[in-house]
């Protein structure tokens, strides 16, 4: 009988870019990953002013929507599609953006976290079944009302209590073990 093939998982990161911490992230969800950064020829930052500021200059959550949509554009669907903050933003017009969602291949299904650039564009609606997860605190904007607004639009949005910006993020000020590891397991679970 032949075996099984493991699920796959495209994941878009967050500014830091694809850091060795998120390469041993993905190989923790046992699934064929494949990851996105939003910096171009393999850059990563341990510092997310620096990592931010070169985002920003290589054209922001657009520019990097484009980017996620030429990857999704040019292979077979992924079981799960996973953003966190830059990358959240990213997949959230990736999935919803009337323009965009045409010319890829869906998704199963995505988990977005702490996609705090979200809030520019809350009017879209994935395509796909999508967990919305926002940290508590954020500097630039309180993701309680917005989770709120996508809920009542029949959206799964959560905050999640005591939570900062960047909590699976080894290298993120806001990072959080536990949260961590409690939400790498629910993604687990997704893949199974």
């Amino acid at each position: 009988m032949p075996e099984k093939s493991r699920p796959t998982l495209l994941v878009a990161a967050d500014v830091f870019g694809a850091t060795d911490d998120m390469r041993r992230f993905t190989a923790s969800l046992t699934a064929d990953a494949m990851v996105v950064s939003p910096h171009a020829a393999g850059r990563v930052f341990d510092d997310e002013t620096q990592g931010y500021a070169a985002f920003i200059g290589s054209g922001g959550v657009a520019a990097y929507a484009e980017r996620l949509a030429r990857t999704l554009a040019a292979r077979p669907a992924f079981d799960l599609a996973v953003g966190f903050s830059a990358g959240a933003s990213a997949l959230w017009l990736c999935l919803g953006d009337p323009d965009l969602r045409p010319r890829i291949a869906t998704p199963k299904r995505a988990a977005l976290y702490y996609g705090s650039r979200i809030r520019d564009a809350a009017h879209l609606r994935p395509c796909v079944a999508t967990r919305l997860v926002f940290a508590e605190r954020e500097a630039s904007f309180d993701p309680v009302p917005l989770a709120a607004t996508l809920r009542a639009a029949g959206l799964d949005a959560t905050v999640i209590d005591g939570s900062a910006h960047g909590f699976m993020n080894p290298l993120s000020p806001g990072y959080d073990a536990r949260l961590c590891a409690r939400e790498t397991a629910r993604l687990a679970a997704l893949l199974a």
